[in-house]
């Protein structure tokens, strides 16, 4: 979590660790749920920590965590997908009640939903197509959203316009929807390597760098790119 108290574990339960207390277990968040039936793939908590999602085969569902108390936690959304998730992420945590979550997976498609979480309600607002099974996503404090898939693809949306504060149905153009965005491809052994991880520089002191990638693959190889 943000604040470092839990680890969450997840397998065939979402199983959170009390990180302070021996790495104890302080809840099952989907034992009630019985979220797919099967081993969740994916899990994040949002950059502030107010919210948590998890993700199967068929369903992404989304908690409130604000409460200190993990027996408070309770589930805010449930939301029926057509396609294994195999990565989600949320973007930057700009406004108390707005967040955006981007998760993609064997459909192809990286999904971004918009939450208002005070009015407990949730919209598609873009779907970015790839050309293969998407294995990883991360999300940087400028905006920029990174999308890694199976044919050695390394694409960067640039998603700033949703740092704004306002939910996009509040705002004066609808072009964003239409999915009109900045975009950048890099590819690597394309079609022979799978883009396996990517990991933003983090923002501290020492460096305020977010244009440093780290990116992986099935090739054996690592590099670090700047793009700036």
């Amino acid at each position: 979590s943000p604040n470092s108290q839990y680890w969450a574990l997840v397998d065939d339960q979402t199983r959170m660790l009390d990180i302070n207390n021996e790495c104890a277990c302080v809840r099952v968040l989907d034992e009630s749920n019985a979220i797919d039936h099967i081993i969740v793939t994916t899990s994040a908590w949002s950059e502030d920590g107010s919210v948590f999602a998890l993700a199967g085969k068929s369903n992404l569902i989304i908690y409130d965590v604000k409460s200190s108390s993990p027996n408070k936690w309770e589930q805010l959304f449930s939301i029926s997908i057509n396609a294994t998730v195999s990565s989600l992420c949320w973007g930057p945590s700009i406004k108390k009640g707005l967040q955006y979550l981007a998760f993609g997976g064997g459909n192809k498609t990286v999904a971004i939903l918009e939450f208002r979480t005070h009015e407990q309600i949730w919209e598609s607002v873009l779907q970015i197509p790839c050309k293969a099974h998407i294995n990883d996503l991360v999300w940087n404090g400028k905006g920029m959203l990174c999308i890694g898939d199976d044919d050695g693809i390394v694409s960067v949306a640039d998603l700033s316009y949703l740092k704004s504060g306002k939910a996009v149905s509040e705002m004066n153009y609808n072009w964003q929807r239409q999915g009109i965005i900045s975009q950048l491809k890099l590819t690597r052994n394309l079609g022979r390597n799978g883009i396996t991880s990517l990991c933003w520089h983090p923002k501290c002191e020492l460096r305020n760098n977010q244009d440093l990638l780290a990116v992986g693959g099935t090739d054996g190889i690592f590099e670090l790119i700047d793009l700036t």
